[in-house]
């Protein structure tokens, strides 16, 4: 019975030391389970930790790059806004440029269609004095204004009222008051000095041109000049370049305002 007993009693001592052994190494390879788990935990945070240092870096080289970016753009509009303003300054500069030249353009034109007229009534003066007086008539054209000079038979014609003479003188009378936006000049050219004797005889055809073919006094001047070796008598038609050079002047003086 004792012997059973102890018998018993040795298997219950094995069994729970087998136990235990049992236990302690089960712990252990937990233990050394939980130490891989701990390791594989510090390797995943040093990579984290890794990761965040290179995303921090990153995230700090972008920001960087885009305040870079920004800073630029900012640059880029000033300067854009710079161009678009000197552009507009530009144009506009060009426009008023453009439109003084307009201005001018407008002026030479009116100076030139003055001068083409005054051009246009010399020509059509000369043409109907050809017609009226024939082409044989003493006509010129100088400095702009058409000549007729009268020769000694009209001249003396003239004086002592020969119909022939004032028939010749009633032809010019038609095709001076055919263009009564001219002037008109009796020039008498004297060789002997005597100019008191050619103005009277200027003065003397300036008064048959108005008060018996009705030319506007107001256009007529008489004049007497020494003629050098020349006498005779000239009447001289011209545009009427007084009101012409007047305009002219107001014209200039518009453009320089």
């Amino acid at each position: 019975m004792i012997k059973k007993f102890i018998i018993l009693l040795t298997f219950s001592i094995i069994s729970v030391t087998a136990i235990q052994a049992q236990k302690k190494s089960d712990l252990i390879q937990e233990i050394g389970i939980l130490k891989v788990k701990i390791a594989s935990l510090d390797d995943e945070l040093a990579v984290s930790k890794k990761n965040e240092r290179v995303s921090k870096t990153e995230a700090e080289s972008y920001k960087a790059q885009a305040d870079e970016l920004l800073e630029t753009n900012q640059s880029l509009m000033q300067n854009i806004n710079n161009f678009t303003k000197a552009s507009i300054e530009k144009s506009d500069n060009i426009g008023k440029t453009l439109e003084t030249l307009r201005n001018k353009e407008a002026q030479l034109k009116k100076i030139n269609d003055a001068f083409s007229s005054h051009d246009s009534i010399a020509l059509l003066v000369l043409t109907d004095f050809k017609k009226s007086l024939g082409e044989n008539a003493n006509i010129n054209v100088a400095s702009g204004a058409v000549i007729v000079s009268l020769n000694e038979t009209v001249r003396t014609g003239l004086t002592t009222n020969d119909e022939s003479a004032i028939a010749y003188l009633s032809k010019i009378a038609t095709v001076l008051n055919m263009h009564k936006n001219t002037d008109v000049s009796l020039e008498a050219l004297t060789n002997t000095g005597e100019f008191d004797l050619a103005l009277t005889q200027a003065a003397n055809v300036a008064g048959v041109l108005q008060k018996q073919f009705t030319v506007d006094a107001s256009r007529i001047t008489a004049t007497a000049k020494d003629g050098g070796f020349t006498e005779g008598l000239n009447i001289k038609v011209m545009p009427k370049f007084d009101s012409f050079y007047f305009a002219l002047r107001e014209q200039m003086k518009e453009a320089n305002k």
